[in-house]
């Protein structure tokens, strides 16, 4: 459920800044008030054309005055981001609160898709166990909250970017 909305044909930055105030306000008021540790997950890099990074970088300066605030790009299986890159696309946030994810080794398995469930819904095109891997900084770290910032498109390959994508890794 929408906790508030704005439609128009479009938002300006300084309008984009109070919405994000906004939405941590929220997080204040209904997930924890008093917030230790923070986790920002935007898109990375190959999504900057969707404003993902300074959303980003309102949503780290509000929280950064109360909690430790992380920020892991959710890269999927792209290549990680460099200092500079990191720098353009998310500007004064400290390159050491700006976590790597390596998807060969920081995956968490939560489980699999059977193979015999794919089957079934795939017609038979595919018939292989699918598994479902998280980042495990994502579940393994004592996080108040938890932000997925980042606008929903459908992906280049399956399904739609960003929404579950940002979490579940492939």
């Amino acid at each position: 459920m929408a906790w508030f909305f704005e439609r128009k044909e479009e938002i300006g930055r300084e309008e984009m800044k109070s919405l994000v105030i906004k939405s941590a306000n929220e997080c204040l008021n209904r997930i924890c008030k008093k917030p230790k540790k923070v986790l920002l997950l935007p898109p990375d890099i190959t999504r900057a054309h969707s404003g993902a990074g300074w959303i980003t970088e309102i949503f780290y300066n509000f929280f950064a005055q109360m909690a430790e605030v992380y920020v892991i790009p959710t890269l999927g299986q792209h290549v990680p981001h460099t200092e500079e890159q990191n720098r353009w696309m998310f500007g004064n946030i400290p390159e050491d609160k700006i976590l790597k994810h390596n998807w060969r080794t920081d995956g968490k398995r939560l489980g699999i898709v059977p193979a015999d469930y794919v089957k079934k819904i795939t017609g038979g095109l595919a018939d292989w166990d699918i598994p479902i891997s998280i980042n495990r900084l994502v579940m393994e770290e004592p996080w108040d909250i938890i932000i997925n910032i980042g606008h929903v498109v459908p992906h280049e390959v399956l399904g739609f970017a960003n929404h579950n994508k940002n979490y579940f890794i492939g």
